[in-house]
């Protein structure tokens, strides 16, 4: 059972979607879950004709999220039949979970009970009649832990990103939840609560969550979320990005206290934020496997981008959102690819990629920059929208949905940017109106112009 579990996800390739949002996480949970279910089901048919060939009267049934025994066994202790027989088909829960190891649990519980059958000795103790199954076996945070793996990937495929995943949500597991304690919806909730923080506590609902699932524990959590206060901040300019991109150059030549065989390194944080602001691509996209061959080819007349598959939203290819930048910020000086493919590349585990992407951050700090690098892809979501550029275009550039598109630039708006907005509204309606006044006094002119002739017309003809 072991190498089915393994192979199961073998032929399954998930739904290629640019959504990031809930929405996209969905569709590609969704269609997890239901190639697992395919397989599942499978292996299922699969054993039960195995049982019947070997006259094992006990079939196995998927209900929900566990796998029940049916067979036709003596009448429950104070129960009937209709028609007075001394059988009745029923269906057993053992408490099997509906996954791969469950299956090889179960198909061994099947043919214990159909020995009993076989040998006419079967008797209902507390096991058949569910009594065990129902009855709450604590295991604490501590032993939990040390299965959390198995259990969370029971019924998911490992790649790259959920391995990645898994090892976050792992880590504040442990930060968070690592106690003595007997796991239970109230002790889940009494977590939650010790946790006055915005942020913290919603990681915490998120780790509570999973483990109660996997427990399957009635627990609810949403509303125990403290809503953050909306933070007021306005997005970079273009203006500001033209300005603050040298800041790097500056802050590593001039500083001090920076040695003198580091002092290049600006370089790599300039190619950073030039490719952060001309293609508003994540912070990660730039450092988990960047096609920089494709962004040097004199085949690449565009300069677009290319974002590789492992990312986020999957691959995509990026058009610059403002291609006078691609020389404005010399991003393709291949002394700087150089410096960042070797600095910031060949990383092989999520934490790798995100202490990069935290080396990013750190440095527009340090450079004194007044916002952040994701600043960078908020900005280009704005700038599409002031530009006119169709809604699905912009959106498909950045790798995310029309409806996210359409959250974000309306959430960082900004005052700012609705005061440029509205005037260059009524820029386009006095151009409008600029072109308009021109075309009625052109076409004045030429009806003047041809009464003119048509007198000019007769008067030579009278003469």
């Amino acid at each position: 059972m072991t190498d089915i579990q393994g192979k199961v996800f073998e032929d399954f390739i998930p739904p290629a979607t640019t959504d990031g949002s809930y929405r996209g996480k969905k569709e590609q949970r969704d269609a997890t879950q239901k190639h697992f279910r395919m397989k599942l089901k499978q292996e299922l048919g699969t054993i039960n004709q195995r049982l019947k060939q070997c006259k094992i009267k006990v079939k196995l049934l998927l209900t929900g999220n566990a796998i029940q025994l049916q067979a036709t066994l003596p009448l429950k202790p104070g129960d009937t039949h209709k028609q007075g027989r001394s059988n009745k088909q029923y269906k057993i829960s053992l408490g099997i979970p509906a996954n791969f190891d469950g299956l090889r649990t179960a198909e061994e519980e099947a043919q214990e009970l159909g020995k009993l059958i076989a040998r006419q000795t079967f008797i209902w103790t507390d096991k058949y009649l569910g009594v065990r199954a129902t009855k709450q076996k604590g295991i604490t945070f501590r032993e939990f832990y040390d299965i959390f793996e198995l259990k969370y990937f029971a019924n998911k495929k490992k790649t790259r990103k959920s391995i990645g995943t898994f090892e976050n949500y792992k880590s504040r597991y442990k930060s968070i939840f690592m106690s003595d304690e007997v796991i239970s919806a109230k002790s889940l909730r009494e977590i939650v609560l010790s946790i006055y923080s915005p942020s913290p506590r919603y990681e915490a609902i998120r780790i509570a969550s999973i483990i109660s699932n996997l427990l399957s524990i009635d627990a609810k959590f949403t509303a125990l979320i403290i809503m953050q206060e909306k933070r007021e901040r306005n997005i970079p300019s273009d203006t500001d990005l033209i300005c603050y991109i040298n800041n790097f150059q500056k802050q590593y030549e001039s500083a001090k206290n920076t040695p003198k065989s580091i002092r290049h390194k600006w370089r790599i944080y300039k190619l950073a934020y030039g490719l952060l602001a001309i293609y508003g691509l994540r912070p990660r996209e730039i450092v988990n496997k960047p096609d920089f061959n494709w962004l040097l080819s004199s085949d690449n007349i565009r300069n677009t981008f290319k974002v590789h598959g492992d990312n986020k939203t999957g691959y995509r290819e990026v058009v610059p959102f403002v291609p006078e930048w691609v020389d404005l910020f010399d991003i393709k000086n291949e002394e700087n690819i150089r410096l960042f493919q070797e600095t910031m590349l060949g990383c092989t585990t999520s934490r790798e990629l995100h202490l990069k992407v935290g080396l990013i951050s750190s440095n527009f700090v340090r450079s004194k920059i007044p916002f952040q690098p994701y600043d960078l892809r908020h900005a280009c979501a704005i700038r599409s929208h002031l530009q006119g550029v169709p809604i699905k275009a912009a959106s498909d550039n950045l790798g995310h949905t029309v409806e996210m598109h359409t959250k974000v630039y309306q959430h960082w708006f900004g005052f700012d940017n609705r005061v440029k907005a509205f005037n260059q509204a009524r820029e386009e309606q006095n151009e409008l109106q600029r072109a308009y006044d021109e075309i009625t006094n052109l076409r004045n002119k030429v009806a003047k112009l041809e009464l003119e002739n048509t007198r000019l017309r007769l008067t030579s003809r009278i003469s």
